[in-house]
């Protein structure tokens, strides 16, 4: 926990990971970021016992899921190791800019180098001119030069 606030100071939330109970949560967190089909119990009870997924809740001081990180974890030839990707990252707005997203992508990275992944990705699926640039790269991130292509037969609708 961040302990005890006094006046002028971030507020009380910690980071742990999800649980069965904060499917609902997860599901409006995800609505919030425009995936209002996202994050139903299921899903999020199967990322939970997936050995490849991590899933943290940021939480409030009464518990309640402010913000939602999920990262995938893998082995991959061309870095000859395990690499990891931010799959998923949301804070409520009502959270936003006081330090939640933040400390959300700390833990995620902190996951990474305990499971010695080589690298770290994160995946965002805003356009370019949307991207929160100053955020990721106060994180520690850099952007990449890629091109993500998708087959779009198996989008779900």
């Amino acid at each position: 926990m961040n302990g005890p606030s006094p006046p002028n100071a971030q507020p009380v939330f910690r980071i742990r990971p999800a649980r069965r109970g904060d499917a609902e949560a997860i599901k409006s967190l995800l609505g919030e970021l425009g995936y209002p089909k996202g994050g139903d119990a299921a899903t999020v009870n199967w990322l939970i016992s997936h050995p490849e997924m991590e899933l943290f809740v940021a939480g409030d001081a009464l518990d309640k899921a402010i913000g939602v990180i999920s990262l995938s974890h893998r082995p991959q030839l061309r870095v000859q190791g395990r690499i990891a990707t931010i799959d998923e990252l949301v804070v409520t707005a009502a959270w936003r800019r006081r330090g939640v997203g933040r400390a959300l992508v700390k833990r995620a990275i902190e996951r990474a180098k305990v499971l010695s992944c080589k690298r770290i990705e994160l995946v965002t699926h805003r356009r370019r001119d949307e991207v929160p640039r100053a955020f990721y790269e106060a994180c520690g991130l850099v952007e990449a030069n890629v091109a993500v292509f998708r087959l779009a037969e198996i989008e779900p609708k």
